[in-house]
């Protein structure tokens, strides 16, 4: 969808640059220019397309019912975690992976965004449309490129953290299981536990 979108414009401004003269310039430049503007515009179709089949994403994990427990597990995510509880081994590692697939599908949609404003970025530069004037031209593009790369890169740095918190869980043992509940102990009288007058 992205190459077909990249191609239709570099054919639409390749056409238009013949009738109008569009970018004025050697025609190796205006060839480059055109080109980088296409593969922009090509990664900015690609931020639309979904990258991972819906019915194939994680599925969310069942609440826990206790929040300081989901609070630690959450912790073992963040910059400096604390040790890993025996008993949280388990839900450690499927939050990793939950977590690792989110990001994956995150960092492969965000990735072609800054890259979009970076070729645009290109574009200019080669065209040589930025003149002493036009200073907003040369630094936009690539600001804007370098401010939504920050998605992208946050979402690396979380794969990261997944990823390392799910092999110090996996060094754990396994938490035992939990002890079966017994049942409450049944009383042979049942009704009412009130005596009545003439009992």
């Amino acid at each position: 969808m992205s190459g077909l979108a990249a191609t239709a414009l570099g054919a639409f401004l390749v056409v238009a640059d013949a009738c109008w003269g569009l970018v004025d310039g050697p025609p190796a430049r205006d060839a480059a220019t055109i080109a980088l503007f296409s593969a922009g515009l090509g990664c900015l179709v690609a931020t639309l397309c979904p990258v991972v089949d819906r019915s194939a994403a994680p599925a969310p994990g069942a609440p826990l019912g206790d929040w300081r427990r989901s609070e630690r597990i959450e912790r073992q995510f963040g910059a400096r975690p604390p040790e890993i509880e025996p008993a949280d081994r388990d839900e450690v590692v499927a939050a990793a992976g939950r977590l690792i697939g989110t990001s994956v599908a995150v960092v492969s949609r965000s990735v072609w965004l800054p890259a979009a404003w970076l070729l645009a970025w290109a574009a200019l530069v080669v065209s040589g449309l930025p003149s002493d004037g036009q200073l907003t031209f040369l630094v936009l593009p690539a600001l804007l490129g370098l401010i939504q790369s920050a998605t992208c890169l946050g979402s690396v740095v979380a794969v990261g953290r997944a990823d390392a918190a799910r092999d110090r869980a996996l060094v754990l043992p396994p938490a035992p299981p939990p002890p079966a509940r017994s049942a409450p102990p049944r009383e042979g009288r049942r009704g009412s536990q009130l005596d009545l007058p003439g009992d």
